[in-house]
């Protein structure tokens, strides 16, 4: 049966599937993106190395209650061609985001199909494009997380602050001086407080179907870059939906985590 608090599932499981976003280019933008891709469906659960749909994760320490984890999350690639208020400017390109996240575990309830934990990631960000790679500095959203398990469901919220650095910031909402006009005035970002940020996740998989939805939620009232001339809009959402056709898995089982 396992410990507590663990499910026996395959060590590794490939599907396909596809996938859509509507996002807006940067937070604050008032323009909006959408974004279609066929989309992998990997799933491996080692000891210490694990990767599935939430990214990949390598367990640095793993207790029954703490755990410390190196993950790994991205984003697609903007279109901000069209944004007239970044006209003249440089585009943005995708940003790849990588560092240790601690999970601690608050509450569990008796049955473990809900959870609560607190989950501190601090991780460096990276612009990538085909010249290269640019480090634009470093982000952390501290937030609780509440999960729900039932049935092949799985449900997750979770709320917090962000934080960004100046370059960070800089990045997304800094204007230089050669960029500057009229109606948009050269601006220098600090690093701090960077908005509150509201996410969740629907998740099933049934048989070798598996489906999902996302929604995130980002408040930019109060941010250090709220002067901004790129700040066009208070809050910015990002919705996706999701699909994938598990057609393999390993006859080989491990004990996994319920709430990976």
């Amino acid at each position: 049966l396992g410990e507590p608090g663990y499910a026996m599932a395959p060590r590794w499981e490939l599907g396909i599937g596809a996938g859509a976003m509507s996002f807006p280019p940067w937070p604050g933008s008032s323009q909006r993106n959408e974004f279609i891709a066929p989309a992998p469906y990997v799933v491996y659960r080692g000891e210490r190395f694990q990767a599935d749909r939430s990214g990949l994760r390598a367990l640095l320490f793993d207790a029954e209650d703490v755990s410390l984890r190196l993950s790994l999350q991205a984003s697609p690639p903007p279109d901000d061609d069209e944004d007239s208020a970044r006209d003249g400017m440089d585009g943005l390109d995708p940003v790849a985001e990588f560092g240790p996240e601690l999970r601690w575990r608050l509450w569990q309830a008796e049955q473990r199909d809900w959870q609560l934990q607190l989950r501190l990631p601090l991780r460096s960000a990276w612009a990538v494009s085909s010249n290269g790679i640019e480090s634009i500095g470093f982000v952390a959203n501290p937030a609780l997380a509440l999960d729900r398990h039932q049935n092949g469901w799985k449900f997750a919220v979770s709320a917090g602050p962000v934080f960004g650095s100046s370059d960070y910031h800089a990045y997304f909402y800094e204007v230089a001086p050669r960029d500057a006009t009229p109606v948009r005035p050269a601006y220098v970002a600090d690093g701090g407080f960077g908005g509150l940020q509201a996410a969740s996740t629907l998740t099933r998989l049934r048989g070798r179907l598996w489906t999902g939805a996302y929604l995130r939620v980002n408040w930019l009232d109060g941010a250090s870059f709220d002067d901004s001339p790129l700040r066009e809009s208070h809050t910015a959402v990002t919705v996706g939906v999701a699909f994938a056709w598990v057609f393999a898995r390993s006859s080989r089982t491990v004990e996994a985590r319920i709430e990976d």
